[in-house]
């Protein structure tokens, strides 16, 4: 849930100039610089303003808005307890400075002192504005609605009443306080429609009354990001950086921006730049928390909140995430401890309620998660927040009807709240599709668009279903809601409600849904059976471990069932990695997934996924996965499981794991990486007559640097005639000059002397652009058997039997290229036709059915598929597959 709260968000510059007026003309020069002072503050130039700061606190007519000022940067800088200290110590406070104490002491939970300050600032000066918000800030979050809501309104019709009058609300600071008072008033009543008037009249002309005033900007961002519209809030916190480089309050906001993307690493470095600005930032050791919970880490995460609740006091949302790691792990007295404590200050407590179910909801723990947001609404039916946190929960569980009417509620009161207004638009969309149902599936398509592809799909998935329950023994309850959707921007909205998902397929955890490989925005068609034999995996996995499987363990089983072979550039970056010592553990592969230190980290997360399940299924047999799926379900820890079901010491296993690795790697040279440049640099340094690295550097830089390559690349053959990319090298150069004898020569040479496939390929490529094909044919066919899993030999090779009109061979190649490629539909349609031509109906039928799985809608293959069903007496299903066809 992101709901807008002072505590968690903005920490406000409260410098008033509510000073009679004659002291300003007493005093123009001390009044000129406090303007200034306030400005360096705004500006995170701390350094001057404390020096112009100290020079304005002797002067009796500008102590105490100097103190406020002083108070603001000790609290920006890391010392909110001082900034107390020091106004606690004025012997006679005005009403600013008792607002602004109210202030400090309601963030550190001292409401009892903030409310005593807030009555006597109020009783000298009734309309000083932060003492009527702190006030009513209190009343409303210790649960004493009316009163609280009466002081908002309070600020809403004082502002409206003084509005074009001598009297109206001109100072950035006072516009923001209404904007804030005017934004709870306007929730809680659902006067949606108020937003804009926030957004634009007091914080537009808070702005325009002050351009360095980026609490107003900040506070934009905040009620922007919180409806889940980024590109505005950005927008708006990256004005705040423009102004104070370093500012905590716009880093945070971008870094939840970044969370609610799941762009981990980028929402790391943005919260850690927060708190060096201001280590006693509250938001930001929060979000430092939520990323932490994300990743599994909960003791961390428990270790941040200890921090800032020594620092927070009554915080309910602080509150509520400790009270989610505690449900989490099975800490029943702490979780009541929590519940004690938050209802010890708030009758009410929806907002801690709806932070656990947040933090449940990510880690799938759907029920209780859903009982805490309904305590929510309970509690405040007013907030859209818990509404919509109930419907997203309902949307995951495929229960569509229930989440449609609490979106409708929740959307009711924030008609501005983008996930919900997007979730509400995909329902929509969804009225006018069809459903298919079937023995174990209900898939909802579209019928002008997919009606082939669900019908298709329904024979795939039972298939599927049959096959998945067989192998974990085990089968999921009810029917699975899978959803295929026309168009990209449907299918992200669908899945998280924000139209930029940068996937075709998702789970969330009890619904399947794709976008159509023919859909809008898909850039190229894909096989979706591959994304469904992926994504359905994961609906077996994840419920018979009651959602508690690892990532690792729910992907690697997912990509062991989708059909093809492992990517050929795996094997090498693996290599490469178990060369380094840079492979991820149990312990830390979670990083690859959500905060990859480039794409490769993503890819490579996947990759040892799966060869950390095939380990596991060669030490302990095709049942170790259900035995840790089944033990992790019972909420135990992956060393507890290694030990006790698989009877593996932890360390151990990760030693094992690296030697089954250096057995299952392909041998030969696919399996064996290229050196990186500053690899090669240290060497040479250390051994300049090293020939190889000579070589390998030399093809390195080829590209760039052609004179020094060929030095690099004379220099090695002076050592070593034979080096095979020195040859390359030279050969590359010849060849750039046009020098097509000498390329030759080199490139024979380095296929005599080495065995660098890469000489066999550019050789083989060199006699099939010449159109000597035997020869080239023989050099692809020595390159396929040094690096079989490296699909550009058989791309050649079915080139090359085509040129040579050798139909059988091409087709062999052809087949093998298509097992290996799931998405290359060209080829499949490609070994369709010769399969016909050729009257080789079992590869016809095969390859019909490869092409169907990217194009459902082709006729040609859909006419194969039928008369093959009915050779084999599925007659009924015939018949449902061609009434499908024909609409």
């Amino acid at each position: 849930m992101k709901s807008f709260h002072p505590t968690d968000a903005l920490t406000f510059f409260r410098l008033s100039f509510l000073v009679v007026i004659c002291f300003w003309h007493a005093f123009p020069c001390q009044a000129e610089d406090l303007a200034t002072q306030k400005k360096l503050l705004l500006q995170g130039k701390f350094e001057e303003a404390r020096e112009g700061i100290e020079k304005l606190l002797p002067n009796a007519a500008f102590r105490q808005e100097a103190l406020v000022a002083q108070s603001h940067l000790l609290e920006q800088t890391g010392d909110i307890q001082k900034a107390l200290q020091l106004l606690a110590g004025e012997k006679n406070p005005s009403p600013q400075v008792l607002g602004r104490m109210a202030q400090l002491e309601f963030q550190l939970g001292k409401w009892d002192q903030a409310l005593r300050h807030c009555e006597q600032g109020l009783k000298a000066q009734p309309d000083e504005l932060l003492c009527r918000w702190i006030r009513g800030r209190i009343w409303f979050d210790s649960g004493e609605l009316e009163k609280g809501l009466a002081e908002f309104l309070w600020f809403v019709r004082t502002y409206s009443e003084r509005l074009d009058t001598p009297k109206a609300f001109t100072k950035a600071d006072d516009l923001c306080l209404i904007a804030q008072a005017s934004l709870e008033h306007a929730n809680w009543n659902g006067l949606g429609d108020e937003l804009p008037t926030i957004l634009k009249d007091l914080l537009g002309d808070a702005i325009k009354a002050e351009p360095d005033y980026w609490p107003a900007e900040a506070l934009a961002g905040q009620i922007l990001s919180s409806k889940y519209n980024r590109p505005e809030s950005l927008a708006a916190f990256d004005k705040v950086l423009t102004i104070h480089p370093e500012n905590p309050s716009a880093l945070t906001g971008k870094a939840q921006a970044a969370l609610d993307r799941l762009e981990y690493a980028e929402a790391e470095s943005l919260l850690n730049r927060a708190l060096k600005s201001n280590p006693q930032f509250v938001p930001a050791m929060l979000g430092r928390a939520s990323l932490l919970i994300s990743q599994g880490e909960l003791e961390s995460a428990r270790k941040e909140l200890a921090k800032a609740r020594g620092l927070a006091g009554r915080h309910e949302k602080l509150l509520g995430m400790l009270a989610g790691i505690a449900w989490l792990e099975g800490r029943t007295a702490e979780l009541q401890t929590f519940e004690t404590e938050v209802q010890a200050f708030d009758k009410k407590p929806a907002v801690f309620h709806a932070e656990m179910a947040d933090i449940l909801s990510a880690r799938r723990r759907f029920q209780e998660s859903m009982a805490r947001y309904q305590k929510a609404i309970d509690l405040r039916p007013n907030l859209p927040e818990p509404h919509i946190g109930l419907a997203m929960l309902n949307l995951q569980l495929g229960n569509e009807a229930e989440a449609k009417k609490q979106l409708e509620r929740g959307f009711a009161r924030d008609p501005f709240h983008v996930r919900a207004s997007n979730s509400l638009k995909v329902l929509k969309h969804l009225d006018s599709y069809k459903t298919l149902e079937t023995e174990h599936f209900l898939i909802r398509h579209d019928p002008k668009n997919d009606s082939a592809l669900a019908a298709i799909l329904a024979f795939q998935l039972e298939q599927l279903h049959s096959q998945l329950a067989a192998r974990f023994r085990f089968t999921p309850k009810g029917k699975t809601l899978v959803e295929i959707f026309s168009s990209h921007e449907m299918f992200s909205g669908r899945t998280v409600a924000l139209p930029d998902l940068h996937t075709i397929g998702a789970c969330t955890g009890k619904v399947v849904t794709m976008v159509s490989p023919q859909g809008k925005s898909v850039s190229k068609p894909f096989n979706w059976n591959r994304v469904m034999r992926h994504e359905l995996t994961h609906i077996f996995n994840l419920e018979q471990s009651n959602f508690m499987t690892p990532h690792w363990l729910t992907e690697g089983l997912a990509v062991s069932q989708e059909g093809y072979p492992k990517p050929a550039f795996w094997a090498a970056e693996l290599q490469s990695r178990l060369q380094s010592d840079r492979l991820f553990d149990l312990g830390n592969i979670q990083l690859g997934f959500q905060r990859p230190r480039s794409p490769m980290d993503w890819q490579m997360a996947y990759c040892q996924s799966l060869y950390y399940v095939e380990f596991f299924q060669s030490k302990h047999g095709p049942e170790a996965p259900r035995k840790l799926l089944e033990a992790f379900g019972r909420g135990l820890g992956t060393e507890t499981v290694l030990k006790q079901e698989l009877k593996m010491d932890p360390a151990r296993a990760e030693t094992e794991f690296k030697e089954y690795l250096r057995k299952e790697l392909p041998g030969g040279k696919s399996g064996q990486p290229s050196r990186s440049v500053s690899e090669l640099k240290k060497i040479l340094e250390k051994s300049p007559a090293d020939a190889d690295a000579q070589g390998e550097m030399s093809w390195q830089i080829v590209g760039r640097d052609k004179a020094q390559a060929r030095k690099l690349a004379e220099a090695a053959l002076a050592i070593k005639p034979s080096q095979g990319k020195a040859l390359l090298t030279l050969a590359k150069l010849a060849k750039s000059s046009g020098d097509s004898k000498q390329e030759q020569s080199f490139l024979e040479q380095a296929c005599k002397s080495s065995d660098d496939p890469e000489a066999f390929f550019q050789l083989g490529r060199m006699f099939y652009e010449s159109s000597e094909f035997p020869k080239a044919l023989e050099l692809f066919q020595k390159g396929l058997d040094m690096e079989p899993a490296n699909p550009r030999w058989l791309e050649y090779l079915s080139r090359t039997y085509a040129q040579m009109d050798d139909k059988p061979k091409q087709m062999e190649t052809l087949q093998k290229l298509c097992e290996q490629n799931p998405d290359d539909l060209e080829k499949r349609k490609r070994l369709l036709g010769l399969a016909l031509k050729a009257d080789r109906k079992a590869d016809a039928y095969q390859a019909a059915r490869w092409v169907l799985e990217i194009d459902a809608n082709d006729s040609q293959s859909q006419e194969l598929f039928l008369e093959q069903l009915k050779g084999q007496g599925k007659i009924e299903q015939a018949k449902m597959l061609e009434e499908a066809f024909k609409k």
